[in-house]
């Protein structure tokens, strides 16, 4: 039985790697590497948020800044306007992915907010949420009891493909 929501155990988010999955059908994906060094991956996410998440991750590798078309979403605008982000910086404390949701098996990720010694939390899409922290460079965490369930869930469809390749 997992702990309560209250309870629940966080992992640091060390690395977060944005791609276009190599497997068929390639689909847009998250990966964060957790302190664990477990990974903790979000599928389907939009493919404007894959290409700003690698934009963040080019400019803090001093990488250069390279759009693969002529028009930017307004993800990738934000990055050249950290600095008037400034205020909700300082305001943005953490985001925690914590729920998932079984009938449509989302994640909702919480974004918490220090205004003036009392916390906002707000419920977001874990993909803008991910990408709000990195812009921001705040920290980012998962709930050890979603990662240990995808674990679980991944290595039940791997049995079921093995069974199904030993088949007749």
């Amino acid at each position: 039985m997992p702990p309560p929501k209250d309870m629940d155990v966080l992992l640091k988010v060390e690395h977060v790697d944005a791609m276009i999955s190599p497997q068929q059908p390639n689909i847009p994906v998250i990966v964060l590497t957790l302190e664990d060094g477990r990974n903790f991956t979000l599928y389907y996410v939009p493919y404007e948020i894959v290409l700003a998440i690698n934009k963040i991750n080019s400019a803090e590798e001093g990488q250069p800044i390279i759009s693969p078309n002529q028009r930017e979403s307004i993800f990738e605008v934000f990055l050249d306007f950290r600095d008037v982000l400034e205020p909700l910086s300082k305001q943005l404390l953490r985001v925690v992915i914590n729920e998932i949701d079984y009938n449509t098996m989302l994640y909702t990720a919480t974004v918490e907010f220090d205004l003036g010694g009392i916390i906002m939390r707000r419920k977001m899409i874990p993909s803008h949420a991910i990408y709000l922290a990195l812009l921001l460079r705040k920290p980012i965490y998962v709930s050890k009891r979603l990662v240990d369930e995808q674990e679980r869930f991944q290595r039940s469809e791997e049995d079921e493909e093995e069974e199904e390749d030993i088949k007749p």
